[in-house]
């Protein structure tokens, strides 16, 4: 069998003294679209978070592509990575956020070339070239040399995927990126994100969309009080929800 992209394995997490993961396990197969879903609170952006180490897990362990995430193992102990290795690591997931924070002094296409010339010291041609090359596949060939404000919120959240996207990773990671943005503007944003899954693409999506989770993803989780509670196919899980408070959620949230 192959490595799972993504192994998330019994990970707590506290911020202070309030726990906020118990638990949790989760596997995502290469070329895999998840869905996180659930209410507000319940731990699915932390949960990503986590997957990035952007935050340090309290206990369990993930694997990227089959390598420890923020720790390195060494006669059966964790030891934690370095920041230079750490970032080295992100280097291989891509990460959306719900706010776009592109550069707002640097044009669309100096925002993509950005970190692929900084971080991964790549020939300024061939950076502008991929970069061109992105903007045209989530549909803005012709806003690279547009800054931030002169592009919507739907163009602003497309120019962050194609900055994620330079980077090359194995696995893109989506924390609401369509919650901060007008309603007539949703739809753009998430045509980018049905063509990445069609592509193959191995992405863990945290959204409200119930639309896009039930026609996009493979397999949708749903999370309570920190806890994946209830997993399956699209059809199961919002279909025909088993645990009691995934039907209440879903009731409300599918009105």
């Amino acid at each position: 069998m192959s490595t799972p992209m993504v192994s998330i394995e019994g990970v707590d997490k506290s911020f202070g003294h309030k726990q906020i993961l118990f638990g949790v396990d989760l596997t995502v197969e290469a070329g895999e679209t998840v869905c996180l879903i659930g209410p507000s609170g319940c731990g699915k952006s932390t949960l990503l978070r986590c997957v990035n180490n952007l935050e340090e897990i309290d206990g369990g362990r993930i694997l990227v592509d089959g390598s420890l995430v923020g720790y390195r193992e060494h006669d059966g102990k964790l030891y934690e990575l370095r920041e230079n290795a750490a970032c080295a690591q992100r280097t291989r997931v891509g990460m959306v956020f719900q706010h776009f924070n592109l550069f707002p002094h640097m044009t669309a296409l100096q925002n993509i070339t950005f970190a692929p010339l900084r971080v991964l010291r790549e020939d300024k041609a061939a950076a502008r070239e991929h970069a061109h090359e992105l903007l045209g596949q989530v549909g803005l060939a012709d806003k690279a040399d547009a800054y931030p404000s002169q592009l919507s919120g739907g163009q602003q959240q497309r120019v962050a995927i194609a900055r994620a996207l330079a980077m090359r990773p194995k696995l893109m990671l989506f924390d609401e990126p369509t919650s901060a943005l007008d309603p007539e503007l949703v739809g753009e944003v998430l045509a980018v994100m049905r063509g990445l899954a069609g592509s193959g693409m191995t992405m863990i999506v945290v959204t409200h969309e119930m639309g896009f989770a039930r026609e996009v993803a493979q397999r949708v989780a749903f999370m309570d009080g920190g806890r994946i509670v209830e997993q399956g196919t699209p059809e199961a899980v919002l279909g025909n929800p088993r645990n009691e408070r995934s039907r209440a959620f879903l009731s409300a949230v599918l009105q």
